[in-house]
């Protein structure tokens, strides 16, 4: 991203910032893991996504309403030294941090506690930010939620106030720069999904065909999206989140591919079910047609203005119909047992969900959809009986009056799949 998109972002949160307020976001922790291990380096998203710093120990301070305008927007990197040179490569300097950010005002971290205290000194109320993503389930306290410890004990008469609202608000509605270059991931991915059909074949593993992915993304300047990929075969297809990655490809079964590359730090997300001996059986065509009509009349129905559950609503509608044309269940059956029964047996996941930065990314599920926000559509039929799962799954942005598939060229009809994996 371009400073100016930054500087762009910075401005729209400090204008939702009631005067007499500051807000401070900090970088997330280097993971460890045993001796002196430690995990890749994940950036905290809402830091990245106002000034672009990659970086540990980097914290951003927001003061639109302070007298001195250097101190409006400030950035805390940690110093270049020589040592860490050595070992790790470069660290941005100053200099660097402004031509990333956009931001001007440059100091160590080591001065973020003293600057802080100054700035409190004028300020009524800080904005605190916190992990508040309903889906949710980390136990790890993150430098965030440490600070605002620390600020709750320092400044007990300040009032503080939740930044998570005010980001999440600005983040899900993306411009066309983030567009861009989710559209990129997408079409990586879509390369990736073209390499793996030509070596998907009984007696492959799983491991070989993440191995194929990877190397296509990463040709095209791509990596993983921010998730475990998923390649399941046979009656794996039927876990959601299946990622040991172990199974050997047997023919007559199907294969299901639930991974996506990123780019530029935005996440793509594609799900495609293939034959692992490449001809679908007469059932498993029925099922992949079944879910792949519902997925086309959601695209079909999704626009700006909806919210979420309407969305979900009209998915199970679908679902439950080609459960009834599947001789899953019957108009009677469901009138005893219910809608739900069979929605939790046979299709037991939303229709979609934000993404951008984080594959599960920033919205608020009760507000109506803005123009420009981004879904991914991917219902699934599972049945266990049968060890068999389909899941089929788009990106799309969502318009005013429609939504734009972003993997339309991705194949995805039956025939398409079977014709591609028998291409010499």
């Amino acid at each position: 991203m371009k400073k100016e998109e930054y500087t762009l972002r910075r401005k729209k949160l400090s204008e939702m910032i009631t005067p007499g307020s500051l807000a401070v976001i900090h970088s997330n922790d280097r993971m460890p893991t045993n001796a002196d291990g430690a995990m890749p380096f994940k950036q905290n998203t809402d830091l990245l996504w106002l000034c672009g710093i990659d970086q540990e120990e980097t914290i951003l301070l927001l003061f639109p309403s302070h007298p001195n305008r250097s101190m409006h927007e400030m950035l805390f990197i940690r110093q270049p030294q020589e040592l860490y040179l050595k070992w790790h490569g470069h660290s941005l300097s100053a200099e660097d941090a402004t031509a990333i950010s956009g931001i001007e005002t440059i100091k160590w971290v080591e001065s973020f506690e003293q600057v802080l205290f100054q700035a409190m000194s004028l300020a009524t109320c800080i904005y605190l930010n916190a992990l508040e993503h309903p889906r949710s389930v980390n136990k790890v306290e993150t430098r965030d939620m440490r600070f605002s410890k620390g600020i709750r004990n320092s400044f007990p008469l300040h009032k503080t106030a939740r930044l998570a609202p005010l980001l999440g608000h600005l983040r899900n509605t993306k411009s066309l720069d983030e567009i861009t270059a989710i559209k990129e991931a997408c079409r990586i991915s879509g390369l990736g999904f073209r390499r793996a059909l030509q070596f998907v074949k009984p007696g492959c593993s799983a491991k070989l065909i993440e191995a194929e992915l990877i190397h296509e993304y990463m040709q095209h300047g791509g990596s993983w999206a921010g998730y475990e990929p998923i390649i399941a075969a046979g009656s794996n297809t039927c876990i959601l989140h299946y990622t040991s990655n172990t199974n050997t490809c047997v023919a007559g079964d199907l294969l299901l591919m639930d991974a996506a590359a990123s780019f530029n730090h935005y996440n793509a997300d594609l799900t495609r079910v293939i034959p692992v001996d490449g001809r679908y059986t007469g059932r498993q065509k029925d099922i992949y047609k079944a879910v792949l009509d519902i997925q086309l009349q959601l695209k079909q129905f999704i626009k700006a203005g909806l919210v979420l559950s309407e969305i979900e609503q009209y998915k199970n509608e679908l679902v439950i119909s080609a459960l009834c044309h599947l001789g899953l269940c019957t108009p009677t059956e469901i009138k005893l047992k219910g809608m739900t029964y069979f929605i939790n047996r046979y299709s037991y996941h939303g229709f979609g969900h934000y993404i951008g930065l984080d594959v599960h990314d920033t919205g608020d599920n009760y507000a109506k959809l803005p123009e420009h926000c981004v879904l991914t559509v991917e219902p699934g039929i599972y049945i266990w009986e049968e060890s068999t799962g389909v899941r089929i799954e788009n990106v799309v942005e969502v318009l005013q009056d429609r939504c734009n598939d972003l993997m339309g060229d991705i194949p995805v009809e039956p025939e398409e799949i079977e014709h591609l994996m028998h291409k010499p």
